[in-house]
Order: structure tokens, then sequence, then C-alpha cells
């Protein structure tokens, strides 16, 4: 299996139906870009026989006046076949291309191990929010311990053996245990942007995600204990400040950031498809048309398509 998309190998094992697919609208472009030159001819004929229009016509013989009325007749009448059969064209064209693009995205799903990737990497935008979320949770929970536990600090604190009360113990305590959960938060949702990395890295879906600082919060609430109450309600402020700023200004942006590369990445993943469609399509067109078999291969498009597009649209 291919690693990513080759033309060269692409163009040998794609199945029956979407080469058929691939030709036809080969076809149909060589025939678009003919009747396009056939519509500008005909439109400068058509200004010739305005131009050559003799002034005061109605003085003319009836003979010239016929003559210039039906030069005039037939000019638009030819315009009129060529502009109907573009827009057929136009169509088939856009029917046969989707029909081929659909077929090209389920053999690329078999085929080409790069486009899986992208696929499978979609996911990983929807996991690293919502394990921000968690995160913010815990984030916000954090704030609200550190907040009780400072206001408790002071509070029967004993000056003589430098211990707080045990009530102060146990809010700090609380806040140990909340910030092990942010710490662990914060693990799991740089794992899934290593994970993600680690996947995207060698392919041209590579985007790397962000990640969460990984401070030691768990380690600081310890160390609170062991200090003076006005040190530890500075210590307290100090990381309570730190917390907010993380929530309010810092991960809206991360958010916004990594929800943009999920966006980015089903673009990119549809870009594959539409890039290697077109690789397709121009080596068709380059070698898979035959001059002397446009019009019986258009025609025979046309017969197998329109009533399916017609079906369709009904």
């Amino acid at each position: 299996m291919m690693r990513s998309f080759k033309l060269s190998e692409a163009a040998q094992i794609i199945t029956e139906e979407l080469e058929d697919l691939l030709v036809r609208g080969a076809y149909l472009e060589h025939s678009a870009n003919e009747l396009k030159r056939m519509h500008r001819e005909q439109m400068i004929r058509l200004e010739t026989v305005r131009a050559s229009q003799p002034p005061f016509m109605f003085l003319r013989a009836k003979d010239t006046r016929v003559a210039f009325k039906e030069a005039a007749a037939g000019t638009t009448q030819d315009l009129s076949t060529i502009e109907r059969a573009l827009f057929v064209n136009e169509r088939l064209s856009a029917h046969v291309h989707k029909l081929s693009k659909d077929l090209l995205e389920k053999w690329m799903r078999t085929n080409c191990v790069e486009y899986r990737v992208g696929l499978a990497a979609e996911h990983y935008a929807v996991d690293w929010e919502q394990s921000l979320d968690r995160f913010t949770e815990h984030a916000r929970t954090f704030v609200r311990v550190l907040g009780s536990a400072r206001n408790t600090a002071p509070a029967g604190y004993n000056h003589t053996k430098n211990t707080f009360s045990p009530a102060a113990y146990e809010a700090i305590k609380l806040a140990h245990t909340v910030a092990l959960r942010v710490e662990a938060e914060i693990s799991a949702t740089n794992g899934i942007a290593d994970e993600h990395d680690r996947m995207l890295g060698k392919t041209v879906f590579n985007d790397p995600m962000p990640r969460l600082v990984q401070e030691p919060y768990a380690s600081v609430v310890g160390q609170i204990a062991g200090l003076s109450p006005t040190a530890a309600q500075a210590e307290f402020t100090r990381v309570i400040d730190a917390v907010d700023d993380l929530i309010d200004r810092e991960l809206g942006a991360l958010v916004s950031r990594v929800r943009n590369s999920g966006k980015e990445l089903v673009g990119r993943t549809q870009g594959y498809i539409d890039d290697a469609w077109r690789q397709l399509h121009d080596h068709a067109v380059a070698h898979s048309v035959d001059w002397n078999q446009i019009e019986a291969v258009v025609s025979q498009t046309e017969r197998t398509y329109m009533s399916e597009m017609q079906m369709m649209s009904a």
C-alpha cells in the first residue's frame, strides 16, 4: 500500500469504474474546450454579420434584406446550439467529477495510508478540547479551595509551635488533592497532543498541537504548610492569580487554536482528495483521449448520465 498518494502508482491500480469516470471527464473537458473555441468563432461571425448590415436597410431590395436576415438568424441559431451544448457539457462534467471524486475518496481510504492517518486524526481536536474542559473545571475548583485555604490559614495559627490549625491543614490537604487532579489533567491533555503529533508528524497533515505548561501545583501547595501565615497567604495569592490568568487569558486562545486546527485538518483532508483527483484527471486528459472518439464518447456519456442527473434533481 502507498504511504502517500503517488500518481505513477495510483494510475496503475485504481478501479475500472473510477478509471472510466476519469476518462469520461477528460473527454468532456476536451469537448468543452472545442465548444468554447467554436463559440468564440461564432461570436466573431455574428459580429461580422451585424457589422456588414448596409445602411438604410429598409430601402434595400427585398432579396438583400432577406439574405441579411437569414445570415444573422442562422449565425444566432448556431450560437444558441453551441451554448446549449456547453450548458449540457458543464452539467455533465460537474456530475461525472463528483462521482469520480466520491469513488476516489473511498478508494483512498483503502489504498492511501497517509490519507487514512489524516482522517483518523480528526478526533484529536475534540478529545483535546474535552480534556481541556476537564482541566478548566479542576482549575476553577483549585482556585476555590486555594482561596478557602488562604482564608483559613491565619485563624488559629500556633505561633509557639509554628503550626496551623487542624482546619487549615485540612484546607491545605484538600488543595493538594485538587492540585494533583489539575496536574493529571494537564498530563492527559498534553498526552493527546503528543499522540496527535506522533501520528501526523511525518505526513502532509503535520500541525503540532499546543501544550499546557506542567506546573508543580501539588508540590507548591505542600510547601505552603511549612510557611508562616503571612508567607502562606502571599503564596496562596500568587498561585491563585497565576491559575486565574491561565483560565481567563490563555485557555481561550488555546481552545481557538485547536478548534481552528481541527477545521483546517478537515479542509486539508478534502484538499488531499482534490489534489489527487486533479492529478488523475490531468493524466487522463493528457493520455486517455482519442480525438476521433470525442463526439461518440460524449454522446454516450450524455445518454448514460443525463437521466440519472434528472432523477437526482427531481
